[in-house]
């Protein structure tokens, strides 16, 4: 049977509606009940431990302001990064709260032990977190554990 004008368009829309309720229902059968999608038969065990590490680093989205969070800044080269007390970690964006910050780090003997109280901005990069400090406190320098503590 050949369609010319008119019945050709309807069943050109009707095979495109009909792909695409196809393509939907099978995304929506790959989802778990909580939207998150089921891994397939071919999906490797590396690739699923890779999701999962990707989920547990808690990224925040871009945009995110960053209030009074307490931590500690690692040094990372010529920058820092702050690891917040609830498990965040943040590249430190370069500007010139990052380098007062870095400048402190630079004449502690481990700075771990000194807190800080960060605001900022929260921006997204490569699947990872950044700062831009727009204010950093330094609070105190706290007591390295005990070596009891440490084991």
């Amino acid at each position: 049977m050949l369609y010319s004008g008119r019945g050709l368009q309807w069943v050109l829309i009707l095979a495109t509606w009909m792909a695409a309720l196809a393509i939907l229902l099978d995304y929506s059968s790959a989802l778990d009940g909580s939207g998150t999608r089921k891994a397939s038969a071919t999906e490797s065990s590396s690739n699923l431990k890779r999701k999962t590490v990707q989920i547990d680093r808690r990224r925040l989205r871009e945009g995110t302001q960053v209030s009074n969070e307490s931590g500690y800044f690692r040094l990372d080269g010529d920058g820092a990064t702050f690891v917040s007390d609830n498990g965040h970690q943040f590249g430190g964006l370069p500007n010139l709260n990052l380098e007062r910050v870095v400048r402190i780090l630079k004449n502690a003997e481990d700075s771990q032990y000194i807190r800080w109280t960060v605001n900022g901005m929260v921006t997204e990069f490569s699947e990872r977190n950044f700062l831009l400090i727009s204010r950093a406190i330094y609070k105190s320098v706290s007591q390295p554990p005990l070596p009891e503590q440490l084991q």
